[in-house]
């Protein structure tokens, strides 16, 4: 890949949060803005506004699925003006809202980490979670008996 496009690859990953101008981008890799954008897309195959919006999205994949930090939170720190801006493209590029991928993602990891529930032999109707071990934390479920 052209120095010249990983240099503003990782000018842009260093400041997601800024709102960068093309200009400025183009001006810090010693190219007109025409040129940049052609040679961008002709190493990624993407746009550099694309480009720079996927790794956006990436990033906040990571922090909805790793932080407590709200979707507002979230959106002002990759340099979205609003939370709704910020919805609308995640949405896009993701094919569902924020909270909606952060539920679903937290829901999944732990039904991953969680073995089969065991059932009680004596009442199997009741079924004890892995960590429960019988002290009061038990759930019904509507499995037939043995």
């Amino acid at each position: 890949m052209d120095r010249r496009i990983e240099t503003a690859i990782e000018i842009r990953r260093e400041g997601l949060h800024r709102n960068l101008p093309m200009q400025d981008l183009a001006s810090e890799v010693h190219l007109s803005r025409w040129h940049f954008i052609r040679l961008f897309k002709a190493e990624t195959s993407f746009s550099p506004k694309q480009y720079v919006l996927n790794l956006k999205m990436k990033h906040a994949e990571q922090l909805l699925n790793e932080s407590f930090l709200s979707v507002k939170e979230i959106a002002a720190s990759l340099g979205f003006e609003d939370r709704s801006q910020f919805s609308r493209e995640f949405k896009k590029i993701r094919g569902c809202a924020p909270t909606a991928f952060r539920a679903r993602r937290r829901t999944s990891a732990v039904y991953k980490q969680l073995p089969p529930p065991k059932t009680n032999i004596r009442h199997p109707f009741l079924v004890v979670l892995p960590g429960d071990h019988g002290l009061g934390c038990q759930h019904h479920a509507t499995l037939k008996p043995i």
